[in-house]
This record gives C-alpha cells, sequence and structure tokens, in this order.
C-alpha cells in the first residue's frame, strides 16, 4: 500500500491563522492579567475558553492528517462540530450584548452598524463549516472549507492586533487584507502543488475578500438601521 503523500501547507497554515488570532487576542484575553483592563463578563470568558478549544481542535485536526491519523481525525470530527456550534452560538449572543455598549469602533460604525460586521464573520464560519461537515468524505473539498472558516473569522483579531500596534486609523484597510492574504496564500499553494486552483478557494476566497466593501456598505445603509439597532437594545437590556 503506497502511503499518500500529504501536504504539509495545512498544517502550517493552521498554526499560521491561530498565532494572528492568539496575537490579536493576547492583550484583551490571553495576557489580561498584565493589564489594568476591568474584569471579563462571564459571557466573554466562555467565549475565549470556546474558541481558544476550538484553535487546539483545529492545529490537531490538520496535524492528525499529517501523521495519517485519519481515524483519531474523524472522531475528534463529531467534537469539532459540537465545539462549533456553540462558538456560533455564543459568538452571536456575545456580539449582541458587547453591542449594548457604547464604544469607539475603529471602523468608524456606530455600534448598531457595527453589528452587521459581526454577524457575517460569524456566518460565513457558520456556513463553511456546515459546507465542511457536508463534504467530511471528499477530503479536498472538506479541508479547504475549513481553512476558510478560520479565515473568515480573523477580522476580531486583526483589528486589536492593528489597534495594539498604534495603527488604528488603518484598520478598515488591514483587516480585509489579512484575509486577503491567507487566500492568496491558499490560492498558491493550490498552484504551485497541483497547477491549478480549486474552486472551493476561488469562490469562498472571492466571498470573504468581496464581503468587506459590501458590509460596510450594508452597515450605513437605511434598511439596516433599524435592525442594528433593535440587537443593540436587546444587548443593552440583556
Amino acid at each position: 500500500m503506497v502511503a499518500v503523500n500529504r501536504s504539509p501547507f495545512y498544517p502550517w497554515i493552521a498554526i499560521a491563522l491561530s498565532l494572528v488570532i492568539v496575537a490579536g487576542f493576547s492583550r484583551t484575553y490571553y495576557l489580561r492579567f498584565l493589564s489594568d483592563l476591568p474584569p471579563m463578563t462571564v459571557l466573554v470568558h466562555l467565549h475565549g475558553l470556546v474558541f481558544t478549544a476550538w484553535l487546539a481542535l483545529f492545529v490537531a485536526q490538520t496535524r492528525l492528517i499529517a501523521a495519517h491519523r485519519v481515524d483519531l481525525h474523524m472522531k475528534l470530527g463529531i467534537a469539532g462540530v459540537v465545539l462549533a456550534a456553540i462558538i456560533t452560538v455564543v459568538g452571536l449572543w456575545t456580539l449582541v450584548v458587547q453591542a449594548g455598549t457604547p464604544r469607539v469602533r475603529a471602523t468608524g460604525l456606530t455600534n448598531a452598524q457595527h453589528t452587521l460586521v459581526g454577524i457575517t464573520s460569524i456566518g460565513m464560519f457558520a456556513v463553511f463549516i456546515a459546507l465542511g461537515i457536508a463534504t467530511r468524505r471528499r477530503s479536498a473539498v472538506h479541508k479547504r472549507y475549513m481553512v476558510l472558516a478560520m479565515i473568515a473569522i480573523l477580522s476580531p483579531a486583526t483589528a486589536r492586533l492593528m489597534v495594539a500596534v498604534g495603527l488604528f486609523e488603518y484598520v478598515n484597510v488591514f483587516v480585509p487584507a489579512m484575509a486577503a492574504a491567507f487566500v492568496i496564500a491558499c490560492l498558491v499553494h493550490d498552484w504551485r502543488r497541483h497547477r491549478v486552483v480549486h474552486p472551493v478557494f476561488v469562490i469562498g476566497g472571492a466571498v470573504i475578500v468581496a464581503s468587506w466593501p459590501l458590509r460596510y456598505i450594508a452597515a450605513r445603509a437605511e434598511w439596516y438601521q433599524p435592525i442594528g439597532e433593535a440587537i443593540a437594545r436587546l444587548g443593552a437590556a440583556a
């Protein structure tokens, strides 16, 4: 039986994505005890815990495939489905609650408007995960959807990272640029390894990148104002 020659790309991009997220949340979550920031609420702490568990699982799953432990990868996949569902629910509720707390947004959007930015990211994460689950028997498609799900939720970490390094005013440029950089890395990998780019990366990557100007436009549109304000009111009352 000939061993499958698996690309090291997926374990490495999993680590790279996780490092960006950990770095972005280092000051406000992982190293919060070193600052004078106020204590976190139980909800925010729960959100951080489940998402950290997801990062660990994501990296572990790519390493298991690289080590040809498909059997264990599939068993852990069940836990991954449950965890992804929890992340989606907790993430959306955290977004709602935080929308009710006045704050200055690096995007220049109001709290009510900014809800659409988060909803879009979490929504794309959920859709890509669902597609990944549906195509779990087709590894070439499955693994690409899972990577896209991670790229889709990079924005909160990237925004915090830019603020931490003093580039607050350039958040609207760097946040989509970071997502685009990872998408390009995926496209380049496909081309170098297969001399063809997989349509999942092409279409999914295009959706992620194109969503950024579209979500900013939609967030400022009149039709979204009552929706965003309703979410902010719900968060304030929670």
